[in-house]
């Protein structure tokens, strides 16, 4: 639980441009403040918009891979390579879903 406080007093232009950059990243400024001063490297922007589809997208597409993998693996109708398969392309999804979101 934070219980300390650290106390700044900013101009009006400083108090905007730190709600823009904020802002920019969907982070309250709190926690955009807290990030840059404990990395000293400014957050990375969220997924917005398209990305946003296109990972939840990919995460419906990977649900529907681990089902099939499961489907599979319980009634033994797999073979070995397939399930390697299966394995390989989820982690790909994974890959994309990452590279897109930036984490």
């Amino acid at each position: 639980m934070r219980e300390n406080i650290l106390a700044i007093r900013l101009d009006d232009d400083e108090w905007n441009r730190i709600s823009d950059m904020a802002g920019s990243v969907s982070l309250p400024m709190s926690s955009y403040v807290r990030s840059f001063i404990l990395t000293q490297r400014p957050p990375k922007p969220r997924a917005s918009g398209v990305t946003v589809e296109a990972v939840a997208a990919l995460n419906r597409i990977g649900a529907l891979l681990n089902q099939i993998a499961r489907v599979g693996n319980s009634s033994k109708t797999f073979s070995a390579a397939e399930v390697g398969r299966v394995t390989a392309a989820r982690e790909r999804i994974l890959e994309i879903a990452t590279d897109l979101t930036g984490d």
